[in-house]
């Protein structure tokens, strides 16, 4: 283990912070989690699980993409070995290029938080994100969420995908 605190927070505080937000998320309160998470990052700016953890739920629970995006961006700027944020990140530019290509009702959402990228940029991330994901030797689990949301974006952008070796960060 390595240190990763800019802050006076330890490991072992910024974990039971990080699981304190998630409990308020299990319970429901979406809004708390949220402050507790935020909070967090300041306290401990460093902590790429936090920002992982704030990007995913303001992206999925508040649809407050660019924000979210934004956080999970540097959630993988902090960890760049991990897999897990990298997966977190590409399935979050997947459900934000979703949003936008596929909106349910035939339009966007109006509380939803706007993005600059479009739909096909975005899909074209997510792509990166997942193919980096996979060079980081993530478990098989997670190779197989991976392969998955691959196979949603070929889909949803008719271009099929190949697992041979990619390493190209996100931008």
């Amino acid at each position: 283990m390595w240190p990763r605190y800019t802050g006076s927070m330890t490991d072992d505080e910024a974990r039971l912070e990080l699981r304190q937000a998630m409990g308020l998320h299990a319970s429901g309160d979406i809004d708390g989690a949220l402050a507790a998470a935020s909070v967090l990052t300041g306290q401990a700016p460093a902590f790429g699980e936090a920002w992982a953890y704030l990007g995913n739920t303001l992206v999925t629970r508040k649809r407050q993409f660019a924000d979210g995006l934004r956080a999970l961006e540097r959630a993988a700027e902090l960890r760049p070995d991990d897999p897990g944020v990298w997966y977190t990140l590409g399935w979050c530019l997947e459900y934000v290029a979703n949003a936008l290509a596929r909106p349910k009702g035939g339009k966007v959402f109006v509380g939803d938080q706007a993005v600059e990228e479009d739909a096909d940029a975005l899909y074209a991330q997510a792509k990166a994100a997942m193919l980096h994901a996979l060079t980081l030797d993530p478990e098989e689990g997670l190779k197989g969420d991976i392969a998955d949301i691959l196979d949603v974006i070929a889909s949803a952008t008719n271009e099929p995908w190949t697992d041979e070796p990619h390493d190209r960060r996100v931008s």
